[in-house]
Protein backbone atom coordinates (compact mmCIF):
# COMPACT_ATOMS: atom_id res chain seq x y z
CA UNK A 1 0.00 0.00 0.00
CA UNK A 2 1.27 3.75 -0.09
CA UNK A 3 2.52 6.20 2.21
CA UNK A 4 3.29 9.43 2.40
CA UNK A 5 7.22 10.11 3.26
CA UNK A 6 8.40 13.86 2.73
CA UNK A 7 11.93 12.55 3.58
CA UNK A 8 13.99 9.70 3.10
CA UNK A 9 16.15 9.11 6.08
CA UNK A 10 16.58 5.46 5.12
CA UNK A 11 18.28 6.39 1.97
CA UNK A 12 20.27 8.98 2.23
CA UNK A 13 24.36 8.39 2.06
CA UNK A 14 26.63 8.61 -1.30
CA UNK A 15 28.64 6.09 -3.08
CA UNK A 16 32.02 5.26 -5.17
CA UNK A 17 30.52 3.08 -7.61
CA UNK A 18 29.39 2.26 -10.56
CA UNK A 19 26.20 0.87 -11.72
CA UNK A 20 25.40 -1.57 -14.56
CA UNK A 21 22.33 -3.39 -16.21
CA UNK A 22 22.10 -7.11 -16.12
CA UNK A 23 19.52 -9.38 -17.12
CA UNK A 24 16.13 -9.81 -14.74
CA UNK A 25 15.59 -12.98 -13.36
CA UNK A 26 12.29 -14.57 -13.07
CA UNK A 27 10.30 -12.63 -10.12
CA UNK A 28 8.58 -15.05 -7.15
CA UNK A 29 5.41 -14.38 -6.75
CA UNK A 30 4.16 -11.69 -3.98
CA UNK A 31 1.61 -8.80 -2.93
CA UNK A 32 2.22 -5.69 -5.23
CA UNK A 33 0.18 -2.67 -5.41
CA UNK A 34 -1.39 -1.86 -9.19
CA UNK A 35 -2.46 2.00 -9.75
CA UNK A 36 -4.30 3.20 -13.01
CA UNK A 37 -6.42 6.17 -13.90
CA UNK A 38 -10.06 5.42 -13.42
CA UNK A 39 -11.64 5.85 -16.49
CA UNK A 40 -15.42 5.86 -14.60
CA UNK A 41 -14.14 8.71 -12.75
CA UNK A 42 -11.65 11.43 -14.05
CA UNK A 43 -11.01 12.75 -10.82
CA UNK A 44 -9.76 9.66 -9.11
CA UNK A 45 -7.53 6.27 -9.49
CA UNK A 46 -8.15 2.59 -8.59
CA UNK A 47 -5.23 1.40 -6.11
CA UNK A 48 -5.42 -2.30 -6.27
CA UNK A 49 -3.49 -4.94 -4.14
CA UNK A 50 -2.97 -7.60 -6.29
CA UNK A 51 -1.18 -11.46 -5.01
CA UNK A 52 -1.18 -12.92 -8.43
CA UNK A 53 0.09 -11.96 -11.75
CA UNK A 54 -2.40 -9.37 -13.54
CA UNK A 55 -2.44 -8.97 -17.73
CA UNK A 56 -1.07 -5.92 -18.40
CA UNK A 57 -3.68 -3.09 -19.46
CA UNK A 58 -6.41 -5.62 -18.30
CA UNK A 59 -8.33 -3.36 -15.70
CA UNK A 60 -11.29 -6.07 -16.12
CA UNK A 61 -8.93 -8.80 -14.85
CA UNK A 62 -7.36 -6.62 -11.73
CA UNK A 63 -11.18 -5.82 -10.79
CA UNK A 64 -11.51 -9.41 -10.74
CA UNK A 65 -7.96 -11.08 -9.10
CA UNK A 66 -7.14 -8.03 -7.01
CA UNK A 67 -8.37 -5.92 -3.99
CA UNK A 68 -9.22 -2.66 -5.79
CA UNK A 69 -10.48 0.92 -3.82
CA UNK A 70 -11.00 4.15 -5.58
CA UNK A 71 -8.49 7.22 -4.13
CA UNK A 72 -10.01 10.71 -5.08
CA UNK A 73 -6.60 12.57 -6.53
CA UNK A 74 -8.38 15.81 -4.39
CA UNK A 75 -7.01 13.43 -1.74
CA UNK A 76 -3.22 13.18 -2.74
CA UNK A 77 -3.07 16.30 -4.90
CA UNK A 78 0.03 18.63 -3.75
CA UNK A 79 1.85 15.45 -1.94
CA UNK A 80 5.54 14.88 -2.76
CA UNK A 81 6.78 11.91 -2.83
CA UNK A 82 5.07 8.30 -1.48
CA UNK A 83 7.25 5.13 -0.14
CA UNK A 84 5.61 2.00 -1.82
CA UNK A 85 6.25 -1.40 0.38
CA UNK A 86 7.40 -4.51 -2.53
CA UNK A 87 6.14 -3.99 -6.09
CA UNK A 88 4.54 -1.31 -7.67
CA UNK A 89 2.75 -1.60 -11.15
CA UNK A 90 1.46 1.54 -12.34
CA UNK A 91 -0.61 1.58 -16.27
CA UNK A 92 -0.72 4.61 -17.88
CA UNK A 93 -1.66 6.54 -20.83
CA UNK A 94 -0.55 9.87 -19.97
CA UNK A 95 2.66 10.88 -18.12
CA UNK A 96 0.32 12.74 -15.13
CA UNK A 97 -0.06 9.45 -13.36
CA UNK A 98 3.46 9.43 -12.93
CA UNK A 99 4.08 12.87 -12.10
CA UNK A 100 1.72 12.37 -9.27
CA UNK A 101 1.82 8.99 -7.92
CA UNK A 102 5.12 8.09 -8.67
CA UNK A 103 7.95 10.92 -8.80
CA UNK A 104 9.97 11.37 -5.85
CA UNK A 105 8.62 8.47 -4.52
CA UNK A 106 10.64 5.48 -2.97
CA UNK A 107 10.15 1.88 -5.56
CA UNK A 108 12.35 -0.57 -5.14
CA UNK A 109 10.39 -2.96 -7.68
CA UNK A 110 8.83 -0.62 -10.14
CA UNK A 111 6.77 -2.04 -13.24
CA UNK A 112 5.30 0.43 -16.13
CA UNK A 113 3.24 -0.22 -18.64
CA UNK A 114 1.90 2.29 -21.71
CA UNK A 115 -1.39 1.08 -22.26
CA UNK A 116 -2.36 4.07 -24.70
CA UNK A 117 -1.49 4.68 -28.63
CA UNK A 118 0.11 8.13 -27.91
CA UNK A 119 3.38 8.15 -27.30
CA UNK A 120 4.84 9.82 -24.13
CA UNK A 121 7.08 12.61 -24.41
CA UNK A 122 10.82 12.51 -23.10
CA UNK A 123 10.24 13.91 -19.14
CA UNK A 124 12.22 12.87 -16.38
CA UNK A 125 11.20 10.84 -13.74
CA UNK A 126 12.54 10.75 -10.29
CA UNK A 127 12.84 7.46 -7.96
CA UNK A 128 14.32 6.85 -4.75
CA UNK A 129 15.49 3.44 -4.36
CA UNK A 130 14.77 1.74 -7.23
CA UNK A 131 16.78 -1.60 -7.78
CA UNK A 132 14.34 -3.28 -10.77
CA UNK A 133 12.60 -1.99 -13.34
CA UNK A 134 10.32 -3.70 -15.94
CA UNK A 135 8.30 -1.33 -18.87
CA UNK A 136 5.88 -2.93 -21.39
CA UNK A 137 4.02 -1.39 -24.50
CA UNK A 138 0.93 -2.58 -25.26
CA UNK A 139 0.33 -1.18 -29.06
CA UNK A 140 1.12 -3.45 -31.59
CA UNK A 141 4.17 -3.02 -33.80
CA UNK A 142 6.76 -2.13 -30.89
CA UNK A 143 10.22 -2.74 -31.27
CA UNK A 144 11.33 -3.71 -28.04
CA UNK A 145 7.27 -4.13 -26.04
CA UNK A 146 8.50 -5.39 -23.26
CA UNK A 147 12.13 -4.59 -21.13
CA UNK A 148 13.32 -4.84 -18.03
CA UNK A 149 16.48 -4.30 -16.03
CA UNK A 150 18.01 -4.58 -12.49
CA UNK A 151 20.90 -1.88 -11.10
CA UNK A 152 23.60 -3.10 -8.95
CA UNK A 153 26.87 -1.37 -7.81
CA UNK A 154 29.80 -2.61 -9.82
CA UNK A 155 33.16 -1.48 -9.64
CA UNK A 156 34.90 -1.06 -13.20
CA UNK A 157 38.48 -1.88 -14.40
CA UNK A 158 39.85 -1.27 -17.83
CA UNK A 159 36.77 -1.83 -18.95
CA UNK A 160 35.94 -4.65 -16.95
CA UNK A 161 32.75 -5.17 -14.75
CA UNK A 162 33.87 -6.98 -11.38
CA UNK A 163 32.03 -7.12 -7.79
CA UNK A 164 32.98 -4.64 -5.76
CA UNK A 165 35.57 -5.32 -2.57
CA UNK A 166 34.39 -6.26 0.76
CA UNK A 167 35.12 -3.03 2.71
CA UNK A 168 33.27 -1.23 0.17
CA UNK A 169 30.36 0.92 2.42
CA UNK A 170 26.45 -0.29 1.46
CA UNK A 171 24.41 2.01 -0.56
CA UNK A 172 21.96 3.71 1.12
CA UNK A 173 21.03 6.53 -1.39
CA UNK A 174 20.03 5.52 -4.37
CA UNK A 175 17.85 8.21 -6.76
CA UNK A 176 17.47 7.05 -10.56
CA UNK A 177 16.10 9.33 -13.23
CA UNK A 178 13.95 7.85 -15.91
CA UNK A 179 13.26 9.48 -19.41
CA UNK A 180 9.32 8.54 -20.02
CA UNK A 181 10.10 7.66 -23.76
CA UNK A 182 12.09 4.52 -22.98
CA UNK A 183 7.85 3.09 -22.34
CA UNK A 184 7.35 3.83 -26.14
CA UNK A 185 9.39 0.73 -27.39
CA UNK A 186 11.34 2.19 -29.74
CA UNK A 187 14.57 1.48 -28.61
CA UNK A 188 16.91 -1.02 -25.80
CA UNK A 189 16.43 0.45 -22.42
CA UNK A 190 20.09 2.01 -21.38
CA UNK A 191 21.60 3.51 -18.62
CA UNK A 192 24.62 4.78 -16.77
CA UNK A 193 25.63 5.78 -13.01
CA UNK A 194 27.43 8.37 -11.41
CA UNK A 195 29.16 8.06 -8.26
CA UNK A 196 29.72 10.33 -4.72
CA UNK A 197 27.84 13.74 -5.78
CA UNK A 198 27.96 16.08 -2.67
CA UNK A 199 24.97 17.69 -4.59
CA UNK A 200 23.23 16.07 -7.42
CA UNK A 201 22.19 19.69 -8.43
CA UNK A 202 25.19 20.79 -8.64
CA UNK A 203 26.83 18.54 -10.95
CA UNK A 204 23.00 18.39 -12.95
CA UNK A 205 21.71 22.11 -13.13
CA UNK A 206 19.40 20.72 -16.09
CA UNK A 207 17.73 18.50 -13.87
CA UNK A 208 14.93 19.50 -11.89
CA UNK A 209 15.81 18.00 -8.73
CA UNK A 210 14.13 18.96 -5.45
CA UNK A 211 17.12 20.95 -2.74
CA UNK A 212 15.23 18.74 0.28
CA UNK A 213 16.05 15.34 -1.14
CA UNK A 214 19.82 15.96 -1.67
CA UNK A 215 21.92 13.89 -0.53
CA UNK A 216 24.21 14.57 2.93
CA UNK A 217 28.11 15.68 2.69
CA UNK A 218 29.84 12.29 3.57
CA UNK A 219 27.44 9.80 2.50
CA UNK A 220 27.22 7.21 0.03
CA UNK A 221 24.92 7.70 -3.12
CA UNK A 222 24.27 6.53 -6.91
CA UNK A 223 23.19 8.28 -9.27
CA UNK A 224 21.26 6.27 -11.92
CA UNK A 225 20.26 7.92 -15.24
CA UNK A 226 17.92 5.40 -17.85
CA UNK A 227 17.00 6.27 -21.05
Amino acid sequence: MVSRTPQFPFLISTLSLCAVLVPLAAAKPHNSTLIYHNNNNNNSVRNCSCASRVEDCNKAQANMLCSCRTVPLSSITGSTGFTYQGGLTVWLKDPWVLRLLVNYSSVPDLRLAACGANPLPPEYLTVFGLKRLRIYNSAVGVEFPEQGLSIEGLEKARGKQRPLPQETPHISFMVSFLDLALLNGGSSLKAYSVKHLPSIGGYFPNLLFLSPFEPVDSQYCLVTFIY
